[in-house]
This record gives structure tokens, sequence and C-alpha cells, in this order.
């Protein structure tokens, strides 16, 4: 349920043409076609690829070459024509270059102050906040008012105008007014690799208007640069004056590039938005992450409250600072008089911060919690990881990292993780998925509930939507830490907890109330920002007086991107696809899956091979497309098998699939008794993985619904290519499915299980085309216990010997991760990734390998209501039997097809291999 704001916000005062349309009537008035300056759309992509792929040298040997000027017959005859024409495009806000002479505490030989002059590139933010609120490749996804959203009386927080700042910022607005939320990142950034010491600091700013899903993808293009800080050695100051005039530098300069928010935040600027309305828009300031440097304190307080720096590690919250109070501090200190105030909250001696004059901003409030440094970087690698190690050892730590099963989408620490030097939030990430298996047994269950408690807190701040539930627990599981916090310094491991980045942890519940969900105030997607907008700039310039080269080929990059932009809307088919994930995770892993000495004919490995990304890609476009249906389930198989005509003697030889005759046989006797019974003759088509689309989660996006199960057996080195490991990962079946979707859960209905093989039988000989699954069994799941809260199995087995069985896809729910339980003195040494699993020990579910498995443990979720078979034969009529079954209809490609069994509807494919299920009726 949404709750409107109960004035008016977001009002429109008139309608105007958009950019795109001013554009468009531009170009008609003088006769032009679209693609203008340019012929047409094949001389377009040539231009795209030119200047993004081709240095200004190769564009001009290109230009010159005979077959381009006789053949091609392009209209730029040289690199000077070629940007003469890329500079005709419309571009966004133009560069400003300011001189910034900064005046010093050394005096020179004549007796005057040394000085230093500075460059200050930026451009006007309020032109860039009219470039994103009205660029019409953002409409569907731009906001003007805030909403409260409420699900069965609870409140709802994920975007920006669904939370406590939007909405407390609207009723201070003349009535009508449209919140555009600024947020800005600001970081240095080297600029030379291995050697050099040019840097940069490059400042981005978005809108909070956007959705968070679209404003974190660089691709999407919804942050723009604002500006260039000078990075000043400042050698006109002496060493004990630099770091303090580097702080005034810094306000200095951001106070000029945001000066222009002053009128915008006061007064308003009218605006056309992305849906062609016009609207009086307010600038206002919401968040900034540089934290200490803008709050104008010193890096051991906290820069949003008044704790005192030896009290940080108290769970009680302390007066937060005050905008107004801090300012006049400030201003007492530069006159020269010496408040006590200043002291004691630890402040720089900024005499005028850049936030002071701007209007409706409370700095301390806009400062966004930072989790790439505050929670990965250093509350778990900095701090937990080196606790463990003390615990545990850091040779025996490895040997447990390196001993783990592997799971797709799990990192493996083949040697462990002393060896690693550069670290960054993927590793620590990852750590986070494993650390707490690698505890049990090792020390007290005092210190495991306080370790639990910590990784707890930390998923639940990454969630993407929260509830006032969701907070609840996250500020329970915070407390639960605190609680048991002391475990640590009774092993002599701590002294105390004093630390400032565990302090910031009890600010994160009110930010995510006030600011929204965290992911979209990540500082990992502003570090990612300085790959485009700083390194990339920089290496395209001659790298002599390079700023004024890095902002023209930025402007260069944005017109070319603003130009295909607009030339999609032209044709009428803006992207709808930015929501998809920028990177694929599945594409990057090396199944192995062209093993040269396995019989039969061996398919070109489809992730290692020339043109393997398309081949991936296209390989679960059909799940993608079920992404934002109403699609709960589906699983799909790649287009081609891994290997083809298998003996059954190569799957019992290579994958371990020992009792796989029998099996086979058990399961079509039961299942299709008309099937002609297999032999060791009967050819089999094997797949070395399967994707599969998970059920919908409200905490977690939609994009990271699509998983894999692999099973690859080990390829031993061939000639110069490496070997590749053998890879089973472990999944979760519905075993039960009514159980499962009456009562949800892990333990209701649910099995874990290794799979050993993925095949198909020769559709030739008649047999159902269903792909069918070789599984080790573990024994149902048992209640998790009271520390750990991860449920722990063990082997299942039949008459002394383990179960396996062959089951149908359609029972495949998830991938799992199953962490070994270690006692003191394990690993053996003979364990490996690759046998652990086989060993009679105790294993535990990972609640942590994702999100998704994470929510499913957290709370008992109510079970999915829709069910999902599917094959890749096809028959006809399925729009009209899915709406006689009143099923909302689904987009599927022509040649998809469906039947129904038993109130199960079976959704064919005969190209894409799709499995899915959707809402049915209750009939047979």
């Amino acid at each position: 349920m949404y709750e409107p704001y109960p004035g008016e916000a977001g009002k429109p005062v008139g309608t105007d043409t958009t950019f795109f349309e001013k554009i468009r009537a531009e170009q008609n008035a003088r006769g032009e076609t679209p693609y203008a300056p340019f012929e047409d759309d094949e001389e377009w992509d040539l231009v795209k690829w030119l200047i993004s792929e081709v240095s200004q040298g190769g564009i001009d040997r290109f230009a010159k070459l005979p077959i381009t000027r006789n053949r091609t017959k392009v209209s730029f005859k040289n690199k000077k024509l070629f940007f003469k024409k890329i500079d005709q495009l419309p571009t966004g806000s133009p560069w400003i270059c300011d001189i910034i002479s900064v005046t010093g505490n050394i005096v020179g030989p004549k007796g005057q102050k040394l000085t230093e002059e500075l460059e200050l590139w930026r451009r006007d933010p309020v032109d860039c906040v009219k470039e994103l609120i009205g660029n019409p490749a953002f409409e569907p996804y731009t906001s003007y008012a805030p909403v409260r959203v409420k699900k069965r009386g609870v409140r709802h927080y994920s975007e920006m105008n669904t939370c406590d700042w939007w909405w407390d910022k609207q009723g201070v607005l003349p009535p009508g007014a449209t919140v555009a939320p600024i947020i800005l990142a600001s970081d240095k950034t080297t600029l030379t690799v291995l050697r050099g010491d040019k840097t940069a600091w490059p400042v981005y700013l978005t809108v909070g208007n956007i959705d968070k899903a679209i404003r974190c993808k660089p691709s999407a293009r919804t942050t723009v640069l604002l500006g260039y800080i000078p990075v000043a050695k400042l050698k006109c100051f002496s060493e004990g004056e630099r770091s303090e005039a580097g702080y005034r530098l810094f306000h200095m300069c951001m106070a000029k590039m945001l000066a222009p928010l002053v009128a915008a935040g006061k007064d308003g600027v009218l605006m056309t938005c992305a849906d062609g309305l016009v609207r009086r828009v307010f600038a206002l300031l919401a968040d900034h992450p540089k934290q200490c440097l803008v709050a104008c304190c010193k890096e051991n307080r906290c820069p949003r409250c008044l704790v005192p720096p030896n009290e940080r590690e108290s769970p009680q919250l302390s007066p937060l600072r005050s905008q107004t109070d801090t300012t006049e501090i400030l201003q007492k200190a530069a006159n020269g008089e010496h408040p006590e105030e200043f002291v004691e909250q630890g402040l720089r001696p900024v005499h005028r911060p850049f936030w002071a004059d701007l209007p409706h901003t409370d700095i301390f409030s806009c400062i966004a919690p930072d989790i790439l440094h505050q929670i990965h970087k250093g509350v778990i690698k900095d701090h937990l990881l080196e606790w463990c190690k003390s615990i545990i050892g850091e040779d025996e730590l490895d040997a447990r990292f390196a001993t783990l099963p592997e799971s797709h989408g799990l990192r493996h620490f083949h040697r462990g993780i002393s060896v690693i030097t550069q670290w960054t939030g993927g590793e620590a990430k990852e750590i986070e998925k494993v650390l707490l298996g690698l505890l049990v047994g090792q020390t007290n269950t005092r210190v495991l509930t306080a370790a639990r408690a910590l990784l707890d807190f930390v998923y639940y701040a990454q969630f993407e939507v929260h509830s006032d539930a969701t907070l609840a627990r996250m500020d329970a599981a915070l407390a639960d830490f605190h609680a048991h916090k002391d475990a640590f310094v009774e092993l002599g491991i701590r002294d105390h907890f004093n630390i400032p980045k565990l302090h910031s942890l009890i600010h994160y519940i009110e930010a995510i109330r006030r600011l929204g969900c965290l992911d979209g105030l990540n500082t990992e997607t502003s570090e990612r920002f300085h790959i485009n907008y700083a390194k990339e700039a920089y290496r395209a310039s001659s790298r002599r007086k390079y700023f004024a080269q890095m902002t023209l080929w930025l402007q260069r990059q944005e017109a070319v991107i603003l130009q295909d932009a607009y030339l999609s809307w032209v044709a009428g088919e803006l992207s709808r696809d930015e929501g998809l994930d920028d990177s694929d995770d599945d594409e990057d892993e090396d199944d192995g899956d062209a093993d040269g000495d396995e019989e039969g004919t061996s398919q070109v490995n489809e992730t290692t091979q020339q043109g393997s990304e398309e081949v991936v890609a296209e390989s679960i476009k059909t799940l993608r497309e079920l992404i934002n249906s109403n699609v709960t389930r589906a699983y799909q198989l790649p287009i081609k098998p891994s290997v083809s005509r298998v003996s059954f003697q190569t799957l019992i030889d290579k994958y371990g699939a020992t009792a796989l005759l029998p099996r086979l046989q058990l399961y079509l006797s039961k299942n299709y008794p008309n099937s002609p019974p297999p032999n060791l003759l009967t050819p089999i088509d094997v797949y070395h993985h399967i994707h599969l689309l998970l059920p919908p989660n409200i905490h977690v996006a939609n994009e990271k619904r699509i998983c894999k199960v692999c099973a690859s057996p080990a390829i031993p080195r061939i000639a110069d290519r490496q070997p590749v490991r053998a890879h089973f990962d472990c999944a979760l079946f519905v075993e039960d499915e009514v159980v499962y979707r009456r009562d949800g859960g892990l333990a209701a209905g649910l099995r874990a299980g290794q799979v050993r093989a993925i095949f198909r039988l020769p559709q030739r000989l008649g047999y159902d085309q269903e792909p069918l699954l070789y599984v080790h069994w573990f024994r149902p799941f048992r209640d998790s216990d009271a520390v750990t809260r991860l449920p722990p199995t063990a082997h299942a087995t039949r008459d002394h010997f383990r179960h396996v069985e062959v089951v149908p896809a359609s029972t495949l729910l998830r991938s799992c991760h199953l962490l070994p339980r270690f006692c003191h003195g394990d690993p053996d040494p003979e364990w490996t990734p690759e046998n652990i699993l086989d060993h009679n020990i105790t294993f535990s579910f990972n609640r942590y390998l994702d999100f998704h498995a994470f929510c499913a443990l957290s709370r008992k979720y109510p079970p999915p209501r829709t069910q999902y078979v599917a094959h890749d034969s096809h028959s006809g009529g399925l729009t009209g039997r899915m709406r006689a079954l009143g099923v909302e209809e689904l987009d599927l490609k022509e040649g998809a097809g469906i039947v129904c069994h038993g109130g199960i509807l079976r959704v064919r494919h005969y190209v894409e291999h799709i499995h899915c299920l959707t809402e049915t009726a209750n009939r047979p």
C-alpha cells in the first residue's frame, strides 16, 4: 500500500518539449536525419566503435586508408574532421576552469609569502541536475514525490523517496515543490600505473529521484562528473600546517563548485522533467560519503555524533552533531577565539565549510554509512578476521579455507587467505560467506554468538528493501554482538572495542530510515566510476597538462552516449534492460566443458572458447526474460550439451555415478513404465551446468535470482592447457512439494544433494526429454543450533551404502553450499575440496552463501504458491490455454507451448530448454 504525501508534492506547473524533442525539432527544421552530422546508422555504429576503442592516431590512419576513402566512403577524411563532427553533437554542461591562488605561511627569499596556483575544473551542478532529471531515458525510473510504503501494516524502506529525509524536506518547501536529492561522491585516485605519482580527485553527482538499481550501474550513465578538485602538495605551507591547509582547500573548492545550489535550494529552478512536464525543482544536498573531511572533524572522531573518543564501544547513541552549532564554533575559531567546544568536538580549523550556506541542509544527517570501508574492509577484514586468526591460527585457518567444497558463486581460496596482499571489498565479501563455519568447533559459544551476530548485521545492512521488521532484526543482531563481545576480551584477543568503524554501525539503522537502503549509497559505485571518469580519460591524454585534455575527452564521450540514447528514443526503443546486472558472474566460470578424452563428440566449451560470452548470454536469455514475470521458479539447460553420446561407463569412471544404471532403470520404471529400458550402450547427452531462476524475494533484487549448479569432471593437463578440477555442486531439491508450499523454510519438504551428473536420454529412442540428475543425498536438515543458526546434515544411507537416486530437474530448487563442521585438529590432510563431501562427517547449510539463502533462514517467508516443469518439445496454443487456466500470459518466443497435468503447468520450449513455473488454477 502506498501512502502519498498529504500535501502537494512534485506538482507540474506546465508542459514543455523534452531535450530529445527539441533536438528532433531542430533537425527537422534543417531537413537533417536523426544521425546528423553523420550519414546513417552504419556510419554511426562505426563512429561509436572508433571513439571508444581507437586512439586519435588510429582514427586518423583509419580515415586515410584507401579502402576507407574508396569503398567505405565515410563522411570524415581525417581525425580533425571526425572530431569536428563529434563536437557538433549535443552535450551536457560545459566545463569551467577556475584558477585558485593559495597563499602559504612560508616566507620566500624576497620576504613575501609563497603562493601556489591551482586549477579547479568544474561544471554547474544545476545544469547537471537538469540533464539527469530531464533525460527521457530515465523517465520510467524517476520519482518526483515522497511516499510511504506499507505491506500488511508494516512500513518498508527502499528508494530515497520512500524514506523520512525526503518526506521531512517536502514539509519545509513551498506546496507543489519537487525535491531533487543530490548525492555526491568524491575520493582521490591514482592515474598512473606502476610509475609516476599522478593523481586526480573527481567529484561525482547523481540525484535520488532515479531508482537506485539504475543509479548504481555505471553503464546507465546516471552519474555525471561534476569536477576535479586540485590535488596539491601545498609546499608553500610548513609541514605542520599542510594537512589543515588541505582541509580548507577542499572546502573552498567544494563551496565554489556547489555555489549554484544555494539559489536553487532557496527559490527552486523550473526544469523540464523526463515526462515532459515542468516542475519547480529544489536541489538539496542529501548525501556525501567523504565523512570526516566533510564534517570538519578529526579522523578519530565520529562524523555524525558527539561520542567522546574513549567511549565509542558503547552501544548507546550519543547526541548528533548540529550544523548550526558547528558552523558557529568554526566561525569563532576563525575569528581568533578559543571555544572549548572546538577541542571537545575534535574539530579542524576550517574557516567556512562548503555546506554552511546550503539551504535546507543538515550535513551530519546526510553522511551515509560506507559499507565498503566501514564493514567489508573495516569491521570484517581488519577486525573480525584478525580475531579469528588469533583463535584458530593462521596456518590452520588457511587449511580450512583450502579444504572447503566449491560452489558456484563462491570464491575458493585454494592457498588460503594469508597469501592475499592486495585486499579489496570482493575478498572480504567472499570471506564473510564462510567465516562462521570455519569457527565452529574451535571456540566457545559466546565467541560464536558474537561472530554470528556481527555477520547477520553485515548481511542485513546490504538488503535492497528493508521493513520495520528487518530493521528490528538488524538492531537485535547488533545488540547481540555487544552482549557477547567481551568473550574476545576474555580470550585475550582484544583489550577494548573502542573502534571507530565498529562504532559507526550504530548509525546504520537511522540512516536507512532517513536516506534509504544502503545499496543506493555505496561507495563501491564511485570506486568504479574512477575507471570511466579518471583513469581512462588520463590514458587518452598526452600526460602533459592533462586535465584540459581529460575534460575534452569526457565531453566527447558523453556526447556520443547522449546521441546514442537520443537515437534509441527516436526509434522508440529506449533500453529497458538497465535492471539487468552489468556483469553476469555466471559467465566467468570455467566449467571444463571441453574434455577431449571423453567418449562421443565433445562440444566446444561454452565458457572458455572464442565467443563464449555470447553463447552463455544466449543460453540464459529466456531466464532473464522471466525475471520480472509471474514465474517464480525455472531452470534452463545450455543450448547444446557439454558432451554428446556419452556411455554409462564414462559417467561411472569420470563423474562418480557408480549406481547410475540401476537407479535410472528404477526411476523410469516408476515414472515412464512404457519407456525402453536403458543399457550400458545407451548414449547419453551430458550437461556440465544448469541455470536456475530462484523464487523472488522482496529484500533482494530480481536481477540476482539466477544461479547455477555445476557438475563437471576433472580434466587433466593437455599440452599447455592447465588442468581443471572436478566441480560437483550441492543443490536443494523439493522432496515434498505439498509440505514445501504449505510450510516453507529449509526443513519443510527440502533436501540437499550433491549433483554428480546432469543428463538427458536420447529422444530418438523414445525417452522423455526432461533433464535428469544423478544425486548423492544428504539427510533432511535438523533444526538449527541456537548459536550459529546453521542447520546440520550428514550423508544419507540405504542398507549401509550412500543413498543415491536419479531425479528430474523439475525438483531442483536452487544451489546450496554445505560447510564441513571442523573439529580440533581438522582438517585431515587427505581432505580436499573435491572429496570433502564424500567423507562421512557433519555438514552445515551455509546460510551466508547469498542473500536468498540468508533471507530464507532469517525468517520463515511464506512459500510461493506456484509450481513448474518443462521440456524442449513443442505444442500449440500457448496463449489460449494459459488464458483458459486463468494464468497471466508469458512473453515467450514463438514455438513455445504448454500442456497441463494434475494442475501443474508445463511450459515447453523446443529451442531454449526453458522450464518454468507459474500460477495455475486448481483444476486437473
